[in-house]
């Protein structure tokens, strides 16, 4: 959820106040409630950088809220979470969204696509994480934090599109337990908006199963946050984290800040999305006849990493997230190349590939190895398997293009009209 939309920065403010620090941000929650307020929260926090966060309010009901910290990822988790039967196709950018804010979860609602209750959740689970991190950051810095709050109206156009309305004190209060549990862990100092790395995979390999040893070099790509693990494998942030505490403590696995712009959502800008206003999504169009590109991953956003740089380079792309169910959708619609991801939960690539290849419409298509483990074994392993080609992770637009261009070149409009 980025925000409820046409609601713009310019909109004069009813008020502003400065403050100190950030530990009395409970108090003007509760004078919006206890006031009934409708209207816009604004608060700008200067530390090293300025960051800014809103809070949408109606008759003193949270109807919605925003902040620069990682708003597309924050988005595909609630989705993934809660609208599980959109998810795919829209992440995937086979169904377009004129909007990635309030109003296009209204829209899958009338349509049908997704339920009221669905959405309450969405919205709910947006808040409480924005609401989490306001009170890490009040709770880590909040003797020396410098900001203003700001009051602005919503225009009527808007309120009228509220259809979901939460307890603000009940919000607040859930977010708050949930700090404390994270807090009471030993876990104060790290946010889940931290990516888990691999510092020591030798030492890690001796103190884990094969088994851990591989699902973790999966899952640990340098890109998926401690939120975006726990949304994949359905945990909660807090048990998954705690599993590899011991590791953090021993200087095994580290934690280390990533950029919402990492990855670029197809077919969502390159940049995120600024506060309160409304991202249009590119029409970007392959054409018909463009080669098609598969790509076998169970990390989305990987697959999404992958989707926006064919799309961008012209291919056709689709996405398999489950291996098992390869071969049946390859064969339905027969790629041009297959991107295969090494290291999956179920299975490995090398089966995998092995299986393809045994499809006599696959003996002569090129089949990449993408993993993040980059070993003589592993080259070799992938060679015997019946593999084309190898890259490494994190995918590198510069690499994957190379590898499409000496395996699958696209013919220009030119020579395909001379």
């Amino acid at each position: 959820m980025l925000t409820p939309s046409s609601v713009p920065l310019i909109t004069p403010p009813i008020a502003t106040y400065r403050i100190g620090s950030i530990a009395n941000l409970e108090n003007w929650i509760q004078t919006c409630i206890q006031g009934q307020f409708t209207g816009r929260l604004d608060l700008e926090i200067r530390q090293t950088q300025q960051s800014q966060w809103s809070l949408f309010f109606h008759l003193g009901h949270l109807i919605g809220g925003a902040s620069e910290e990682h708003p597309i990822r924050r988005w595909c988790r609630q989705l993934s979470q809660h609208c599980p039967q959109v998810a795919h196709s829209v992440l995937q950018g086979t169904q377009q969204l004129q909007h990635w804010d309030y109003s296009a979860l209204v829209n899958l609602v009338k349509q049908g696509q997704i339920s009221q209750a669905q959405m309450a959740a969405f919205v709910e689970g947006n808040l409480l994480e924005i609401l989490f991190d306001l009170i890490q950051l009040r709770s880590q810095h909040c003797h020396f934090l410098e900001g203003q709050l700001t009051y602005r109206r919503i225009p009527e156009e808007v309120i009228a599109l509220v259809s979901v309305s939460i307890q603000a004190d009940r919000a607040w209060n859930q977010a708050k337990q949930a700090w404390n549990a994270w807090q009471k862990a030993g876990l104060g100092g790290w946010s889940p908006n931290l990516v888990p790395v691999i510092l020591d995979a030798e030492e890690l390999r001796q103190q884990v199963s094969l088994m851990t040893y591989h699902n973790l070099v999966t899952l640990m790509d340098r890109d998926r946050t401690l939120r975006d693990l726990a949304t994949q494998l359905k945990q909660h942030s807090l048990p998954l984290t705690l599993s590899i505490l011991p590791h953090i403590h021993k200087g095994i696995i580290g934690l280390v800040e990533v950029k919402d712009s990492s990855y670029h959502l197809n077919p969502l800008t390159a940049t995120a999305p600024s506060l309160a206003t409304a991202t249009t999504l590119p029409q970007v169009q392959a054409r018909s006849s463009s080669p098609l590109v598969a790509y076998i991953e169970d990390s989305r956003f990987d697959s999404l990493t992958m989707s926006q740089i064919l799309t961008r380079a012209g291919y056709r792309f689709t996405s398999i997230q489950d291996p098992v169910q390869a071969l049946p959708i390859l064969l339905d619609q027969k790629p041009g190349l297959i991107f295969l991801d090494l290291l999956m939960p179920v299975t490995n690539g090398y089966e995998v590939c092995s299986q393809i290849r045994r499809a006599s419409a696959f003996k002569n298509i090129p089949i990449i190895i993408v993993t993040s483990s980059d070993g003589i074994v592993d080259r070799v392993r992938a060679k015997l398997a019946g593999t084309s080609g190898f890259i490494a992770k994190p995918i590198d637009p510069e690499k994957v293009l190379t590898t499409l261009r000496h395996h699958l070149p696209i013919k220009s409009s030119s020579q395909g009209s001379g």
